[in-house]
């Protein structure tokens, strides 16, 4: 090897006439050196200027990044000074290796290469900067304990470098008392300080020292900023991330590409997607790291055909991308299951020549695996196949085992899985726990236990992942108490529980319905650390729902950011239990937290609220959906028809139909279900003749509707026309809701005769409960008891304990004057389930049951309104009551009903001229029904009430059912 001395170095990144004065300052040094030491010794002077000289081109060297020429010179420099040392120490730290730091100061501690030299706070700072670097706490520690002993060269320099060598290694408390030390911290010890807490973890520490820098004078740079993003986007804290946006904007940051990249992530991570495009639209310069951010944003969010739109325009602007958009993109492209979109990116990774990467190949496959058909095995087998040839030299690895390995999962295929079983023993993968771990689980998803526990049992030390593999296989098989015996097993050897073998757990719980065992599980989740992650809060919130501990579930919701909760456990558990009161404290979580949904959970918000007593619920969920951009959404859209209908707010959901800018059949369909639910059939056949010229196709819900629409104005005819031209004209097979409408519309029509002859013609198959239910009630309302007889006698041999089906049969026997049979099925229906109704106030929802007895003030209006009544003429109507009962008790007794309660305590509450709504759980009975109709002559305002079977819209003494309930 040559010396720097004897020759010219090489010109690596030196400028030509900086390398050429190199060379013959060298030349010169050289031949000085020579004569002088020949002569006399050189003058002190001399050495120095010489030593500058040196110094000066080391410098040139480290900014150059050439470490290993620097280092060259370095040694063969017959005099070096401290500030020698210094430049190649600094080097070292800067471009690496940064070992070489420690091992030059131990060196210069001991005098190596001339006289023993003493250290300042420059190279004390670089030196705790490299033991920051390599994570060496114990290093560090004995370099600050040299630095106390030189009290003279404790300054601002070392003190931040301490904060950051303590933070670095993980000593968080070290460095926070280090930092407390410091009387007056500046912005690099405030960025030290704050990197450490975020790097370690603790984030939300992380932005309280923000806030603690922010508040104390100190402006963030452009490093601070981009370490405080970070936690706003893990926690996803829109509010807090917003307000350091608009600071970034205010100290004139916002066009460091950097900084626009960590927001748009930022705002994709929270879900808000029109934040993230702002910023990418308002951005001056963007690179592939920007594009990049953009698309996997919308892969974040769900939003799969926005990001196959960006990438093609980053494709036309750009044309190209990396690894990570390609991985980004192909995501995408499962999630929405297109193979050919997959096929052209993979023709484009073809012609790019990426094909060997080893992530890209695995993202191939995990597309091929959610994508491809299922023609045959060789169609299913080729394609992974092929890809597995792509990598150089047959360089498998245990990622792309364990997507094949998961693919045979998904595909039950036993064949293939025992293929890539014997290449993983041919590669001497089986060593690897998470192949292992996919091949148990493959077994375990094929059915084969004994296979899977033959894995199992040969892997020497199984770790969390093979163990939540077996425990996952036995949960997935229904094996759900060997489950929990297995992992009892897992925490006796010892073994930490990860998320899957939780949620595993958790499933098992409540396959078992053991909620005990589940709240105990709960409990290990608190003390693992995982009661903020998704999967297994979400598994907790669906365990809680299922077994009725709703308040449970609702207190869950906190525990993990609200943007990734997902809300359908609990809000369909709290529709099943008509537990309204937790569906409307979710509901206001969602709006305060500005919680992210996507278009499934916000067709279940709106399908939540859908009741009168949610009715200001769901304009608020409207007005929030608008906010985020949502209701543009069809499917969102067609929800929002159904909820306002279902909410007695007609107009809304028609204006809500006209705002609809893509109209499919579902939204005609629903637009049509409104007008026939609230008395608007001749609406209703007015739209049916708009879909058949707009050519847009009917489906069996239309038929549904167009049929009720039928039965209510009496159209048999029309309706006899549109249900046979179902299957010879739509080839749409009648249901028997169909059978059933068909039946109502003879009955209304009184056409008994013609109603039993149809109902001999429907298939038996089809002939369910829904159809003699329908018979009865209209044979109840003409008054045809023999009917109605026979019709009861057939739905409870279907249903016996239905309780509408006794209510109704009670109604008929009272009829016919069977007054003890009425009695004894009355006694019998008030044990299968009690009536209540509920009205919402404020934001407040009250329930009246018929087992309790009203307030004071509710007894009070009741009492006003039947005294009113009486005045006007009002007669109860008896014959739905008991022939037993005397008449004082039944003299009014209707207005004593759920109902009724509902209503006059609304009427308290609620300003004068305001609709009151009420939801009740059973069928509205006739005298309530006549009630209602003779109140709304002078209380002048609406009176709206939903029972199980319709709409009531009580207004000028008539209601909107046309008394055909």
């Amino acid at each position: 090897m040559q010396s720097l001395l004897t020759c010219p170095t090489s010109p690596f990144l030196l400028p030509p006439t900086l390398h050429s004065l190199h060379s013959q300052t060298l030349l010169q040094l050289q031949s000085n050196h020579i004569a002088q030491t020949k002569l006399k010794p050189i003058p002190q002077n001399e050495i120095h200027a010489r030593t500058r000289l040196f110094n000066l081109y080391l410098q040139m060297y480290v900014n150059a990044g050439a470490m290993h020429e620097a280092r060259k010179l370095f040694d063969e420099m017959p005099d070096r000074s401290l500030v020698s040392w210094t430049i190649v120490m600094s080097g070292y730290a800067r471009h690496g290796p940064a070992s070489e730091v420690l091992m030059m100061f131990w060196d210069m501690l001991c005098g190596s290469g001339g006289g023993l030299l003493r250290p300042d706070s420059f190279v004390f700072a670089v030196v705790l900067r490299a033991c920051g670097m390599v994570e060496s706490l114990s290093y560090g520690r004995g370099v600050h304990g040299l630095v106390l002993k030189q009290s003279n060269v404790v300054d601002s320099f070392v003190e931040n470098a301490l904060v950051s060598m303590y933070a670095s290694c993980g000593a968080l408390e070290d460095a926070a008392v280090v930092f407390g030390g410091i009387d007056k911290p500046d912005l690099v010890g405030w960025s030290s300080i704050l990197s450490g807490y975020v790097k370690n973890g603790l984030e939300e520490e992380g932005l309280r020292i923000f806030c603690d820098m922010v508040s104390g004078g100190i402006e963030p740079d452009a490093f601070a900023f981009s370490m405080v993003l970070g936690p706003c986007t893990n926690l996803e804290c829109w509010d807090f991330g917003t307000q350091v946006h608009c600071y970034i904007i205010k100290m004139d940051f916002d066009s460091c590409l950097y900084l626009e990249n960590s927001l748009m992530d930022f705002y994709a991570k929270c879900g808000d997607l029109e934040g993230m495009r702002r910023v990418f639209s308002h951005m001056s310069e963007k690179n592939l790291v920007s594009w990049n951010t953009f698309i996997n944003g919308y892969v974040h969010n769900f939003h799969y055909l926005e990001a196959l739109r960006i990438f093609q325009i980053l494709m036309e602007k750009v044309s190209q991308c990396d690894d990570f958009s390609l991985i980004s993109i192909l995501k995408a492209v499962t999630g929405l299951g297109h193979l050919d979109h997959g096929k052209e990116i993979h023709g484009y990774i073809l012609r790019a020549g990426i094909e060997t990467n080893r992530y890209v190949v695995s993202s191939l496959l995990d597309m091929y695996i959610g994508c491809i058909d299922h023609e045959s095995l060789y169609a299913r087998v080729e394609v992974p196949l092929k890809l597995l040839n792509y990598l150089e030299g047959g360089g498998y690895d245990e990622f792309i085992m364990t997507s094949l390995l998961k693919w045979c999962s998904l595909e039950s295929n036993l064949e293939s899985g025992k293929m890539f079983h014997s290449l993983i023993i041919k590669l001497d993968l089986k060593s690897d726990s998470y192949v292992l771990s996919s091949l148990i689980d493959m077994y375990s998803k094929c059915g084969i236990w004994e296979a899977a526990k033959r894995v199992f049992t040969r892997v020497e030390q199984p770790d969390t992942a093979p163990w939540s593999a077996l425990i996952s296989g036995h949960s997935w098989n229904g094996c759900f108490a060997e489950a929990l015996k297995l992992f009892r097993k897992m925490q006796f050897d010892g073994i930490e529980a990860n998320e899957f073998t939780f949620t595993s757990v958790i499933l098992a719980c409540l396959a078992l319905e053991n909620l005990r065992k589940g709240k105990e599980l709960h409990c290990k989740i608190l003390r693992s650390g995982y009661e903020s992650n998704f999967s297994v809060v979400n598994t907790l919130i669906n365990l809680y729902s299922e077994l009725w501990q709703h308040k449970q579930a609702l207190k869950l919701c906190s525990m993990i950011p609200d943007s990734e909760i997902s809300w359908n456990f609990l809000i369909q558990a709290c529709l099943g239990a008509e537990d309204y009161e937790i569906i409307h404290k979710l509901l206001w979580r969602i709006q305060v937290s500005y919680g992210n949904l996507d278009p499934v959970s916000a067709c279940d918000i709106f399908a939540s609220c859908s009741s009168p007593v949610l009715l200001n619920v769901g304009t608020q969920a409207h007005a929030y959906m608008t906010k985020r951009g949502l209701i543009s959404h069809p499917t969102i859209n067609n929800s929002l028809i159904q909820m306002y209908s279902a909410c007695g707010k007609i107009d809304e959901a028609v204006q809500a139909f006209n705002l609809t800018p893509e109209k499919d059949t579902c939204s005609w369909t629903s637009i049509l279900s409104a007008r026939v639910e609230h008395g608007h059939p001749s609406e209703a056949l007015n739209l049916i003749s708009q879909m058949r010229w707009k050519n847009k196709p009917a489906d069996q819900s239309t038929f549904s509707s167009v049929l009720n629409a039928c039965a209510q104005m009496g159209l048999v005819d029309e309706a006899f026309r549109l249900f046979f031209s179902m299957k010879e004209v739509y080839g749409i097979e009648p249901l028997e809701e169909h059978y059933s409408f068909m039946v109502e519309v003879l009955g209304r029509a009184g056409m008994f005769e013609e109603v039993l002859d149809f109902i001999n013609g429907v298939p038996t198959f089809k002939l369910g409960p829904l159809i003699w239910r329908t018979l009865l009630s209209s044979s109840r309302i003409h008054g045809n008891m023999k009917v109605a007889k026979y019709a009861a006698e057939k739905l409870l041999e279907l249903e016996p304990s239905d309780f509408s089906a006794n209510l109704l049969i009670e109604q008929v026997l009272l009829t016919l004057g069977e007054w003890d049979n009425a009695l004894k099925r009355k006694t019998k229906t008030k044990s299968m389930r009690a009536s209540s109704s509920w009205i919402e106030i404020r934001n407040r929802i009250y329930e009246f049951a018929s087992d309790e007895n009203p307030a004071k003030e509710v007894s009070a209006k009741l009492a006003e309104i039947e005294g009113k009544m009486e005045e006007l003429g009002y007669v109860a109507d008896k014959n739905h009551l008991l022939h037993n009962a005397e008449e004082e008790e039944y003299d009014g007794v209707g207005l004593h009903h759920t109902e009724m309660k509902a209503l006059a305590f609304g009427l308290i509450s609620l300003p004068q001229g305001m609709p009151v709504r009420v939801v009740k759980n059973v069928r509205m009975c006739g005298d309530c029904h006549s009630a209602c109709k003779f109140m709304s002559t002078f209380l002048e305002r609406e009176l709206v009430v939903k029972d199980p079977y319709s709409f009531h819209h009580f207004r000028d003494g008539k209601c909107s059912c046309r008394n055909t309930w």
